[in-house]
């Protein structure tokens, strides 16, 4: 990696490893499970080929990730995180949160993808709201990803789930400010901004269960 901030610091250490660009985006995407080199980018827009083998490359030298054999059944190898880079895992939902609460609309060309809607549920996620376990699929277009809440948190994933589903939620941009609370439920079906299939009492608990805020400065700014 090219930067080196010359630091004994834990901090400058770090940024040095994850500085890079592109690099907290694959991290984001193999965090929630092994890739193979061409899901990584389909799964990344605008990546160029040159930069994700060079950050790929980057983060196995660093025993953030590594290579594996395939699943049974299919070809080709794929990248996955080591416990070294699983260790990353809450500090890159931090950071999604973070970077969330200034986030109220897209812009004209950002998009979503199945890996980012993924990573925005497991970062929002407040256990001790769901009691039970439950497989929720939200569906924002064509891009789906599904939550499964536990004892012990939430598993997430991009793409269908396995197994049943106990609440489907169809919605579009609308689903960040009913992360943040700006838009209640009820209110994005009467406007049409949502929809669901499934428990209306799991419906309703969702919100709360996933929630990350809007900062104050963006909400008021939005209402004048």
């Amino acid at each position: 990696m090219s930067k080196d901030y010359g630091q004994f610091c834990g901090l400058a250490k770090a940024a040095s490893v994850l500085g890079e660009r592109w690099a907290l985006l694959v991290l984001r995407d193999l965090s929630l499970g092994p890739r193979r080199f061409g899901d990584l980018q389909k799964g990344l827009p605008g990546i160029p080929t040159t930069v994700l083998t060079t950050r790929l490359r980057e983060l196995e030298e660093h025993g953030i990730i590594e290579r594996q054999a395939p699943p049974l059944g299919r070809r080709g190898l794929v990248y996955a995180m080591t416990d070294h880079g699983r260790d990353l895992t809450p500090i890159l939902d931090a950071l999604g949160r973070w970077g969330a609460r200034r986030m109220a609309d897209p812009g004209t060309h950002d998009v979503m993808t199945s890996s980012s809607l993924a990573g925005a549920l497991r970062s929002a996620y407040r256990p001790g709201v769901i009691p039970d376990e439950v497989t929720i699929r939200v569906a924002a277009g064509p891009v789906l990803a599904w939550a499964r809440t536990t004892p012990d948190g939430v598993a997430v994933g991009a793409g269908i789930p396995d197994g049943p589903i106990d609440l489907t939620i169809t919605t579009g941009p609308a689903m960040r400010h009913i992360l943040a609370g700006t838009l209640s439920p009820s209110e994005a079906l009467a406007t049409g901004a949502l929809a669901f299939d499934g428990s209306r009492e799991l419906f309703d608990l969702f919100p709360r269960a996933f929630h990350v805020p809007l900062d104050p400065t963006i909400i008021q700014g939005e209402s004048t």
